[in-house]
């Protein structure tokens, strides 16, 4: 019976009855050790509250938290069947992480996304609920693959309830779950709760109990059968329940034989398997059934071959109660007992048996990190190889064997720990490990901490490698150009580009040559030295080839040069197909930078709701991974683009969460993406003196780290605004000056732009007309279709004032059937008032439908749209098939339609195809 609990077991019978009706649920419980979770999750899984449902239960081990997706295993369980439902990528992902298949390691993404649909498709034929005990003795994956799904429930019959201790970590506690704190018993529970349990106690005595353990119900109960000197502080003094608790199974293990403490501490430190302490208990003299007397003193429980400890709390007990000594010599026992099948049980023990260095208990250890690694349980790759480091003899073999943690722990998601781990890295000699760890610390530095400090350990780490690695040292050269066009750091561009060059004769494999090249037209990109011809030559051979087209963390540089150049072309096509490549292969880590790059590339054509809603997910992501730099990024790119559109407080709230992002990082280029999208909102609202200082700061931000690439130069839109407030010479200046720059790079798009602002600003009406004439021609040659209008518009308005309003409403009648076509409310209605001032009368179009649709929504609505099945389209999102129907629902009713045929017709009209 439970007591105190009726708000919890309200709220958990609330979330039963809402998935026998279709809804999902989750729910995570926290407290103190003994506060009453379990006690709770075991109320879940009685017949009364499960009721019609399948109940699975999961229990974190801190024994079997090193062995690796434990907690996977027991969901899964031996059911295999239900891989078989599964996309291929996400089951072959699952299979090889609990070793069911033998396959390439899996990344940790499509095992999280196998774990959502295995949840789902397990909901089809019965409501589930998966019951998590101790989930904060999880391993690490398995526990982020469950949070990773808990968010994504929706419309699943699925009920989730986890219990997490207060104090320890555990991924469900950061992803924004629903989480109930539970507190003490008060005095009327408590006493019920003690009544209930013996004799019964003074209410003075309960009062007392109360205030000194803040009514937790396992401390009531032991300390009420097992006194410890709790009352000496005083009446009112509070005792650390914890170690109260701790000292109340100690007093009663005393009492216990040596045998049977000797069996106890066999079971602390073995695990559930009572054949296994039975075989280490009888290696070390003694009989197993001394484990009786535990049993009779209710500190254990033996249920056929599964021997359990009462309650997490005794084992610590009786583990932290016996000396080191007896603690080695019990694992040292336990290593000789285990099966010799049971390669990673034994090492552990072996390791924890070692009282120093131990060459041979280091080797079993990276054994362990191996298998590991095989199937993605990178976060106990890294615990083992940790652990088998510090015990090898070798300083070489130790620092090979950290290095190679701390790159575990990183791609675990772990990257405080990584950068902890490799501050016990000593000196390396070998080139090829001076590279991984010179290109570890850049990446942790530019992701998570500073952009100069990548720069720096770049720039060092290529030093130590010279010209004998030419392969690694032009990698990292490429990996340094774009955190150094993060933080539009020139000076280091300038020295990639004379690195870069120097090693290109030297390298060997066509993936360096091809990342040297584009790296390297990049940077003389970015530093105004041309580049567009090398960009164009890499562009071209990863178009024709396979050059990193199996490397899923190098998608981003097959969108990366199509980008650059801003042509027109097949090359373009590079940009998708690297998204394709990355979602098909379910690589979340890999996809917020990649989304972010196609989702640039979408808003310089007319596919703005695909944009957008790719911001979105890349955004979700980021946020899901910790990856800031990318974040930081993508808000900064959303802002762009909602300016753009005219969505003003979606704008300024992602500027100013991305520009304070890119001051804490160092992210210079972001916070000029930002301010240049809030100057574009105020020079679409017709504000152009706030857009002016804008423009005016970003760009001082460009001048003052000299990055000189004419895309970013606010020198265009300067242009206009200083026209607008009448200033022409200021205007012509600064066309002046972006003229020069664009012609300098000689790329189509900067050349159209810099032919509007000189047709703008110009005095001479056959000037003026060449000049908006050869933008025309150039914008024929970029799919910026927002760049283009803007030009129709520029020219129709110069066209009025110069009094050719015939010729003008031509231009204008374009622009505005642009911007209404791309969404752009802003630009729209200048044109409108342009157009209405040649005396022509305007309607306005209305709204476009998928301006009704959420991100999500429009998403959803375009891959089903064009073809995708429900379930290929809930494993390229991650989302459950009842969630993409959830939000189809949604799309029909707010677009009025009923079938997918529909949905296809509405799309085609309102995206046109991509040009």
């Amino acid at each position: 019976m439970l007591i105190g609990r009726d708000a919890e077991q309200r709220a958990i019978g609330e979330l039963m009855a809402g998935a026998r009706a279709g809804r999902s649920g989750v729910l995570v419980l926290t407290g103190e050790a003994g506060i009453g979770k379990t006690v709770l999750l075991e109320h879940a899984d009685t017949a009364a509250v499960a009721r019609g449902m399948r109940v699975q239960r999961v229990v974190g081990n801190e024994l079997e938290r090193d062995l690796g997706y434990g907690g996977l295993s027991q969901l899964v369980g031996t059911a295999t069947d239900d891989l078989a439902r599964l996309p291929a990528p996400q089951a072959q992902a699952l299979a090889v992480a609990l070793n069911l298949r033998e396959g390439p390691p899996p990344d940790r993404f499509a095992v999280a996304a196998a774990t959502l649909g295995l949840l789902t498709h397990r909901a089809e034929d019965q409501p589930l609920a998966v019951l998590v005990d101790d989930a904060h003795l999880l391993d690490h994956l398995s526990a982020a693959a469950l949070a990773f799904a808990a968010r994504r429930l929706l419309e699943d019959p699925v009920v989730l309830v986890a219990a997490v201790r207060s104090g320890e970590d555990s991924a469900l506690l950061h992803a924004g779950l629903p989480v109930r704190q539970l507190s003490g018993l008060d005095l009327a529970a408590a006493t019920e709760l003690l009544a209930a349990a013996g004799p019964a106690t003074e209410l003075d005595q309960v009062d007392r109990l109360v205030r000194a353990t803040g009514g937790n119900p396992l401390a009531l109960l032991e300390l009420q059968s097992h006194p410890v000197r709790w009352d000496t502080a005083g009446p009112d003094a509070p005792v650390r329940v914890t170690s109260a608790v701790i000292e109340a199974f100690r007093a009663r293990t005393d009492r216990l034989s040596a045998a049977c403490r000797t069996t106890l501490l066999l079971a602390a430190a073995g695990g559930t398997d009572r054949r296994l302490v039975a075989r280490a208990s009888r290696d070390l003299g003694v009989d197993p059934m001394h484990l009786v007397e535990a049993t009779d003193a209710g500190l254990v429980r033996m249920e056929g071959v599964r021997l359990e400890f009462r309650h997490p709390l005794v084992r610590a007990a009786v583990y932290g109660a016996a000396p080191a000594p007896a603690r080695r010599a019990a694992h040292a026992a336990l290593a000789r007992a285990t099966p010799e099948e049971d390669l990673d049980r034994r090492a552990w023990h072996l390791a924890a048996a070692a009282p120093d260095t131990d060459a041979a208990a280091a080797q079993a250890l990276h054994a362990v990190a191996d298998r590991a690694r095989a199937r993605s349980a990178y976060d106990v790759a890294a615990s083992a190889l940790e652990r088998a480091g510090w015990l090898s003899p070798e300083e070489s073999q130790r620092s090979a064997r950290l290095l190679a943690s701390a790159e575990a722990a990183w791609v675990a998601g772990q990257g405080e720990r990584a950068r902890a781990i490799l501050e016990g890295v000593g000196a390396l000699t070998s080139g090829d490990l001076i590279a991984r760890s010179g290109r570890l610390r850049a990446t942790i530095a530019t992701r998570t901490g500073s952009l100069a400090t990548a720069l720096e350990v770049i720039a060092r780490t290529t030093e130590q490698l010279g010209p004998q690695e030419p392969d690694a040292a032009t990698e990292l050269w490429a990996d340094g150009v774009n955190a150094a066009f993060f933080r539009a750091d020139t000076e280091f561009l300038h020295r990639a580009v004379g690195a870069l060059e120097t090693l290109a004769p030297l390298v060997g494999t066509a993936r360096a040559r091809v990342l040297g090249q584009m790296a390297a037209g990049m940077a003389r990109t970015l530093t105004g030295q041309g580049g567009a011809d090398q960009l164009r030559a890499a562009v071209a051979e990863l178009a024709t080839g396979h050059t990193l087209r199996a490397d899923p963390l190098r998608a981003i540089w097959l969108a990366l040069g199509p980008l650059y150049l801003r042509e027109e072309g097949a090359f373009r096509d590079l940009v998708q197909e690297a998204l394709a490549e990355v979602r098909e292969g379910t690589v979340l880590g890999a996809m917020p930078l990649l989304l972010m790059l196609v989702s640039m590339d979408d808003a310089s054509t007319r596919r703005w709701a695909r944009a957008d809603s790719g911001y979105h997910e890349g955004i979700r992501i980021a946020r899901e991974s910790g990856q800031h730099t990318d974040l930081a990024l993508l808000l900064a790119a959303l802002a762009g683009l909602e300016a753009r559109i005219g969505r003003k407080e979606p704008c300024r709230e992602h500027a100013a969460e991305a520009l304070e992002l890119c001051a804490r990082h160092d992210i210079v280029v972001g916070g000029v993406w930002a301010t240049l999208a809030l100057a574009e909102l105020e020079l679409g609202a017709g504000r152009p003196g706030p857009a002016r200082d804008l423009l005016l700061e970003a760009s001082a931000a460009l001048s003052t780290c000299g990055l000189q690439d004419v895309d970013l130069h606010p020198g265009a839109d300067l242009t206009e605004a200083l026209l607008r407030l009448g200033e022409p010479e200021a205007a012509r200046e600064q066309a002046l000056a972006y003229q020069a720059l664009s012609t300098a790079k000689g790329q189509p798009w900067a050349l159209a732009r810099a032919h509007r602002v000189m047709g703008m600003v110009a005095d001479d009406d056959d000037d003026a007309d060449q000049h908006f004439a050869v933008a025309a021609q150039l914008h024929e040659q970029t799919p910026d279709a927002f760049e283009e209008a803007r030009t129709e518009l520029a020219h129709g308005a110069s066209l009025r004032r110069r009094r050719r309003r015939k010729e003008a409403r031509v231009h204008l009648r374009a622009a505005l059937e642009a911007f209404e076509e791309l969404g752009a409310q802003q630009r729209a209605e200048q044109a409108a008032v342009e157009l209405a001032a040649t005396g022509e009368s305007v309607q306005p179009r209305g709204a476009s439908l998928l301006g009704r649709l959420t991100p999500q929504e429009r998403q959803i609505a375009q891959l089903l749209a064009d073809g995708q099945t429900t379930r290929e389209a809930a494993a390229g999102l991650f989302l459950s098939p009842k969630t993409i129907e959830y939000h189809l629902r949604h799309v029909y009713t707010k677009l009025g339609i009923n079938s997918r045929a529909e949905l296809a017709a509405e799309l085609a009209e309102q995206i046109p195809a991509r040009r």
